[in-house]
């Protein structure tokens, strides 16, 4: 019940932070169809989303972080302690699809059936090769976004894996800017600068192919 109330306290102060701005509405509103005035519900095909429900209107909200949406806590939680029923696995051959809400996890279809797994360390998956790439060369990238703030905050970031990209919150969601050509965003200033001093590794070469290592099904 606790963390049910709390949940509830932070969902209706993001909501009044953004009326007028949630980020989508189905064309059918889930909490009209499920008979639901108020409280939450999972969204029915990513794991990641959820529906806040505020005077019989849904209003699709994002977890955190990768985080899944568990219906059962009504809580945001890692996707390990998650029993999250999507399965868009096509019902034949095998496939490799990235997981909604993760940079660095991924699925593997085989006829049908879906087998999570984690990329190494410092690795994200790249839906364009099917496999684990080096993080500064794919374009997934972590949010690092809390709730939005009442009153609202400018909060910046740098983009781990990009020297001349920058991350701006606007309400709990990540938007990537880039600096001018030449220019490298300093994490003391908060903006782009000629002096800004790049940190980020450039590999020559993606990793071996995550096809030719043991996977983790059982």
């Amino acid at each position: 019940m606790i963390h049910e109330a709390k949940f509830r306290v932070l969902g209706l102060v993001a909501l009044l932070a953004i009326v007028g701005c949630a980020t989508a509405q189905t064309t059918v509103d889930p909490c009209v169809e499920a008979g639901k005035t108020d409280g939450f519900l999972p969204h029915p095909t990513n794991c990641s989303l959820y529906f806040a429900c505020y005077g019989n209107k849904g209003y699709e909200q994002a977890c955190p972080d990768g985080k899944f949406f568990d219906p059962v806590k009504i809580v945001c939680d890692v996707p390990e302690k998650v029993q999250c029923q999507i399965n868009n696995c096509p019902p034949e051959g095998i496939e490799y699809l990235p997981m909604p809400g993760s940079c660095d996890q991924y699925i593997i279809c085989i006829g049908g059936v879906a087998f999570n797994q984690t990329c190494d360390t410092g690795l994200f998956f790249d839906p364009v090769l099917g496999e684990c790439n080096y993080a500064n060369l794919t374009d997934c990238v972590v949010n690092p976004c809390g709730p939005p703030a009442v009153p609202p905050v400018l909060e910046i970031h740098p983009n781990p894996a990009n020297c001349s990209q920058y991350i701006i919150c606007v309400e709990g969601e990540a938007n990537i800017r880039d600096c001018a050509s030449g220019l490298f965003f300093d994490v003391v200033a908060e903006k782009c600068t000629v002096d800004g001093v790049c940190t980020v590794e450039t590999p020559t070469e993606i990793p071996a192919s995550m096809n030719e290592a043991e996977l983790d099904f059982w």
